[in-house]
């Protein structure tokens, strides 16, 4: 009797030891390992409650004055509660995004939550500390972007003022990765979200969509300069010479150039200059190959989600089959940026910035640092190489035949008087309506401080819409000095 009693009293225990070791994990689960996620997302609703009831950190432009947004206190019957306000509105709002207790948070609101946030992150100085001690108000840390407010502005009044007023545009500095500009329109009033934000989020011409990272594109020409890395890692020099018919037939499939033209017998930096479908799509059936040109395009960062980007980023892609699986057509269009292929200004951006970088590709970065609300330095990451992408020498020699390009193309325009300046087109058919245009450039192509990338959605032809908005951009950036 005395037997089955301690069994019973023994397997009561266990359970009752399973149970509490069980209670345990899941406190600690929560605690230590989702104790972020939870805090950062806004349908918690006591983390909710709590965070408009203390001041949010600032986030500023990268000249770190320029504030893009705050906490305004507000009194109310229960206490004082704290609004955000997001001074400059439409032009930064792809990138700082909004606060909302009712639609929740985007952009470096909730990828920058822990810093913004006072009730997310431990204490980071002795004010912080005492702050929370004596039960103040408790400001979070102030985020610093890169961005030039000025560039940024004048990028998206650019964008809005376009042929379609639909499209990007993303510039970066080659040599440390922080992005200079990161533009989208149409765009929204962060300011009016709580109000608005059902018509936004239904509105044709999709508002709330970051244009410059999350939506993808066929990139056309522009995907030359990919085809070109892998062609010159192949053996192809510049100054080889190919024969263009006009037309490169293949099995059920026929190459044309751009508007029908014929160029007859160019070299590969003419090619690359006239930018002429028939070579490219001969060079990558018959000297580069599949497998060759989809490695060069995840050299250059295709299929990189960019996971530790604080803002969303689309994964640019070369292909649904695997290379040993395409057809010499699927091949041949893919040397010109059609077919599948998909990418965004962001991408492409990094792209032209790897050409100027003597190929490597430096770590993207939107945030320069952080401070805390008495201006201490909390967090401030230095330039790193992300990936090495094509070798120097083959970069170089790219660098100057997108010089070629803007010499030999005849894009005055693009030109910028006692400096050199490297670009490539892109006239990207669509699928729905006119092709999308595309321009990509860095300057001084010798010593770069800026690359970039613009598309503009249904622009039509890229010379006479991505690029003249560049050029003038570029101009702005580096004649002006804004």
């Amino acid at each position: 009797m005395g037997g089955s009693v301690n069994a019973h009293l023994r397997r009561t225990f266990y359970l009752f030891a399973a149970g509490f070791a069980g209670l345990v994990m899941v406190l600690v689960y929560w605690q230590v390992y989702s104790r972020e996620a939870l805090a950062n997302n806004p349908e918690n609703g006591f983390q909710t409650q709590r965070s408009v009831s203390s001041p949010r950190g600032l986030i500023l432009a990268g000249d770190g004055e320029t504030v893009l947004a705050k906490s305004v206190k507000r009194p109310t019957p229960t206490g004082p509660v704290y609004d955000r306000v997001y001074p400059l509105g439409e032009p930064f709002a792809n990138v700082v995004g909004y606060w909302s207790t009712r639609y929740g948070a985007t952009g470096i609101e909730i990828g920058n939550n822990s810093d913004l946030s006072a009730i997310v992150g431990e204490p980071e100085t002795l004010d912080d500390l005492i702050n929370r001690a004596t039960g103040g108000p408790q400001p979070g840390n102030n985020v610093i972007l890169t961005l030039d407010p000025e560039l940024q502005e004048l990028a998206y009044q650019e964008l809005s003022s376009s042929s379609t007023g639909r499209g990007a545009v993303v510039a970066l500095n080659p040599k440390t990765g922080e992005i200079l500009a990161m533009a989208t329109a149409p765009s929204f009033d962060p300011n009016q979200v709580n109000e608005n934000y059902p018509e936004l989020a239904n509105a044709p011409n999709a508002p709330l969509v970051d244009r410059a990272a999350q939506s993808l594109y066929p990139p056309g020409s522009i995907f030359k300069v990919i085809t070109a890395a892998a062609a010159l890692e192949a053996g192809v020099s510049p100054q080889q010479r190919f024969f263009d018919s006009g037309a490169y037939v293949l099995p059920g499939y026929t190459v044309e150039n751009f508007e029908g033209k014929d160029y007859g017998e160019v070299t590969f930096t003419r090619a690359l200059a006239y930018s002429i479908n028939v070579v490219f799509a001969k060079i990558a059936v018959e000297i580069v190959g599949a497998e060759a040109l989809t490695q060069m395009a995840l050299n250059f960062g295709f299929g990189d989600p960019y996971d530790d980007f604080p803002l969303p980023v689309s994964g640019s892609s070369v292909n649904s089959l695997p290379p040993e699986q395409w057809t010499t057509g699927t091949l041949a269009q893919t040397a010109f940026g059609q077919g599948e292929a998909q990418t965004n200004a962001f991408e492409m951006a990094v792209v032209a910035g790897a050409v100027a970088n003597d190929g490597k590709i430096m770590e993207p970065r939107i945030v320069r640092e952080v401070r805390s609300p008495d201006g201490i330095i909390l967090n401030k990451p230095t330039p790193s190489v992300r990936r090495q992408a094509l070798p120097p020498a083959t970069a170089d020699t790219l660098n100057v035949m997108m010089q070629e390009v803007v010499i030999q193309g005849g894009f005055t325009e693009a030109q910028i008087p006692g400096m050199k300046v490297a670009g490539k087109t892109g006239t990207a058919e669509s699928g729905n309506g006119p092709p999308h245009s595309w321009w990509i450039t860095f300057a001084p192509a010798d010593d770069p401080e800026i690359a970039m990338c613009v598309m503009i959605e249904n622009g039509g032809r890229a010379d006479r819409s991505a690029m003249p908005l560049a050029a003038s951009l570029m101009k702005a950036y580096l004649e002006d000095g804004i």
